[in-house]
């Protein structure tokens, strides 16, 4: 099992959100509500982690046939067409968690633009917005540390 597959909902799943006849409990119920067909197994239970065991609630839906495993293709080797240098990965990862751990849920609009990013430069261009919003909800001391770790990851 691969956690960058994604999830999606089953014909079982999708009859259970519109009328719901198996009488789900509502973290369960919750949790299949959240199930896109986007979000890989590892972005899902990252956004249940602070709120309940994610992880078994995942694993009993898909035992259960609410939602179904899917694998995404393999991106295929791209020839070197590099315009310039490639993103710094700790530096997107650090900013998604970050984010998340300071917004939560709230933080998906970030998200999808940090992910979005394929260069260092695309990356940098969101740490003002990013570290303004985390001083915006009075964490300025937080918002502080944010830039100074990104302005050393990007250089």
């Amino acid at each position: 099992m691969d956690t960058s597959d994604v999830f999606v909902r089953s014909a079982k799943g999708e009859q259970e959100i519109a009328t719901q006849a198996n009488k789900l409990p509502i973290k369960h119920r919750s949790v299949l509500i959240m199930v896109n067909g986007k979000m890989s197994e590892h972005q899902l239970l990252y956004k249940l982690s602070g709120m309940f065991n994610g992880k078994a609630i995942v694993d009993d839906l898909e035992s259960h046939g609410f939602i179904e495993r899917k694998a995404l293709p393999k991106p295929a080797i791209q020839a070197a067409e590099n315009k310039g240098p490639a993103v710094n990965i700790t530096a997107k990862q650090y900013m998604i968690d970050t984010m998340y751990s300071v917004l939560g849920p709230e933080a998906d609009t970030f998200v999808s633009k940090i992910e979005k990013c394929k260069s260092n430069f695309d990356l940098s261009g969101l740490v003002d917005s990013c570290s303004g919003t985390i001083a915006g909800i009075g964490k300025k001391k937080k918002a502080d540390e944010f830039s100074s770790k990104l302005r050393e990851l990007l250089g």
